[in-house]
């Protein structure tokens, strides 16, 4: 179906805003097209923002593990709980996550977790965009049902336009390295995402070399770990040799800078990825470790704290805390996404310019990073399509969701 959006704010690929018509054909953006015509009324429209690491489910876990560092958090709170989960869980938990998401202006995720199929569902159900990697670890045993089971289910939607596959062997630590070989193999077989944690931690590098006697960058570089199609979530305690590295290969690191920071992991060396000439991109983790899912607050937030730390303003570009959030991902995911030119999906939000916090519009891409509230949000389009309009989804009922997603706590609660 075409549309035609007159009178918007039309954010360009080279940061301009610019008063123009857009034209969207199908699913995608187009140089015309005839079709329902709608006035945005001087509405901001800018693409989709990208999440590219989160585990959308663990809002059920929200608020459960404060003020531990990630091992407690994990062994004492997360691990505990997931074991309780059920499908259902999972469905309605990911839904809650995506739809914060899209109220939020993400418009394309990078899930891991299990239950994959009911990850898929929420987000066919809502309409979102993204990357589904079943989280692999063979820790109890249960490594290679498992890979099974992701290799599986990327083989049924290899075609899917919206949503797809993925492989996501969780980390280093929970993967033994003859497993973690498996999965990097299997994975080969398809043009499709990887994702893991890697040097999230303080600790995690001293260990694994101490336990495994070779340094997990030289272990995962060694099976091919590393390549254009895999995304490094957190990267913290990357040296300049791996960075360098990473570069080489072409793979992708996500900067979780809130969720870092909240569990005590430090700040990731993005300027020197950057440097570099890593792909950067964003991912707020989970609900659990964040506790919201906002890229616009990754981006303030990522930003700041490498000026603080290396106490210079003028790193981290304006320009590039955007990339991050949205063209950068295209590098990566299978996806025509993060602009606005003709050819791309059209994947895009519209702001309300005159929310207070995009005015005066004199600096609009400042207002964007520093500023932005996402109240200002009114709709979300993804391939073309509105998924929220107003502070209403027009695919699921929300109040129900919610109603189902409280029912789902307080059973997990009484299973604990």
């Amino acid at each position: 179906m075409s549309k035609v959006l007159k009178n918007a704010l039309v954010f360009g690929n080279d940061f301009s805003f610019k008063e123009q018509t857009l034209y969207i054909e199908n699913d995608r953006i187009a140089d015309f097209a005839m079709g329902e015509v709608e006035d945005l009324n001087g509405m901001l429209v800018m693409p989709g923002l990208v999440n590219t690491h989160t585990h959308a489910a663990m809002t059920i876990f929200r608020g459960i593990a404060e003020d531990v560092d990630l091992n407690d958090w994990l062994l004492k709170y997360i691990f505990p709980r997931e074991d309780k989960l059920t499908e259902e869980d999972i469905y309605i938990g990911s839904l809650v996550g995506f739809m914060e998401m899209i109220k939020n202006g993400i418009t394309t995720f990078v899930d891991m977790y299990f239950y994959e199929d009911a990850i898929y569902q929420a987000a066919k159900d809502l309409g979102i965009r993204g990357i589904v990697a079943r989280g692999l670890a063979d820790t109890d045993g249960k490594g290679e049902k498992k890979l099974l089971l992701a290799e599986k289910f990327v083989k049924k939607h290899n075609d899917d336009p919206l949503v797809k596959g993925g492989f996501g062997p969780h980390a280093i630590y929970t993967c033994s390295m003859d497993y973690f070989k498996e999965v990097v193999k299997v994975s080969k077989n398809y043009d499709l995402t990887i994702t893991f944690h890697l040097l999230e931690s303080p600790d995690e590098r001293d260990n694994f070399k101490k336990e495994n006697g070779i340094e997990p960058v030289e272990f995962l570089d060694s099976i091919g770990a590393f390549g254009k199609n895999t995304i490094i979530a957190h990267g913290t305690h990357l040296n300049s040799d791996e960075l360098r590295l990473i570069s080489k290969r072409g793979s992708t690191i996500s900067y979780n800078p809130t969720s870092n920071a909240k569990l005590g992991n430090g700040i990731a060396p993005i300027k020197e990825a950057i440097e570099m000439g890593v792909n950067v991109t964003l991912g707020t983790d989970s609900a659990a470790s964040n506790n919201s899912l906002n890229i616009f607050s990754e981006m303030k937030f990522g930003a700041l704290i490498q000026r603080a730390k290396f106490c210079d303003p003028k790193i981290l570009k304006l320009e590039e805390i955007v990339r991050m959030g949205t063209s950068n991902a295209r590098k990566v995911l299978p996806f025509d996404i993060g602009t606005l030119e003709s050819g791309m999906l059209a994947d895009l939000i519209v702001v309300d310019a005159d929310n207070f916090s995009m005015i005066p519009k004199e600096n609009m891409l400042a207002n964007i990073v520093y500023a932005f509230d996402t109240a200002s949000i009114k709709r979300v389009m993804v391939g073309g399509k509105w998924i929220y309009h107003d502070g209403a989804f027009l695919t699921v009922d929300g109040k129900k969701v919610i109603e189902n997603f409280e029912k789902a706590y307080g059973d997990l609660n009484s299973r604990l």
